[in-house]
């Protein structure tokens, strides 16, 4: 959007950026005290990359997780808190675990270069997978994770972060 005139009544031009709330979603599962990550194929996109997308009117961001995930991987899931340690005395509650803003080009929502600021949530399956996911989960460990062809160089930075996080913590509960 630009506009021409100042405060100062002055022919000026100013530009605003579009921003968009999206959320990302990397499954997670534990398989015999290993971490795996789980990265859907992006049709549009040809990359391989966590379940996300863009945030509907009236629902937490949370909430387009969890949709995003259950359209594009086919399963419920179950939102992750950060992994505090076991000593921790109190509940938590599952939120992203980071938030990063996104450079964007046209898409389907916008048709000009904008924005997305991606809420990162992690999130372990919670059920059985349906048949009408549009892509199936693909599934890595670290190491496969991080030589893998394919998938975006953000969502392997992530990645491996995240499971790095998650075998350290298991690793500590079982010290």
């Amino acid at each position: 959007m630009t506009g021409l005139y100042g405060r100062s009544g002055r022919r000026e031009l100013w530009l605003v950026t579009i921003t968009e709330q999206t959320a990302s979603t990397f499954l997670v599962q534990c398989r015999q005290m290993r971490w795996m990550i789980g990265l859907i194929w992006h049709h549009r996109l040809h990359i391989t990359l966590p379940a996300g997308g863009h945030q509907e009117p009236g629902e937490s961001i949370g909430e387009t997780a969890v949709r995003e995930v259950r359209e594009e991987a086919g399963v419920r899931c179950r939102l992750l808190p950060l992994p505090l340690p076991a000593s921790f005395p109190h509940h938590t509650i599952a939120a992203p675990w980071w938030i990063a803003e996104v450079p964007a080009g046209p898409d389907n929502h916008t048709g000009v270069p904008h924005v997305h600021r991606d809420h990162v949530y992690v999130a372990e399956p919670d059920g059985d997978y349906s048949g009408d996911a549009e892509s199936a989960v693909q599934w890595f460990n670290a190491e496969e994770l991080a030589h893998a062809d394919g998938v975006s160089d953000d969502s392997r930075i992530q990645g491996i972060e995240i499971l790095t996080i998650l075998q350290r913590h298991v690793e500590q509960d079982t010290d």
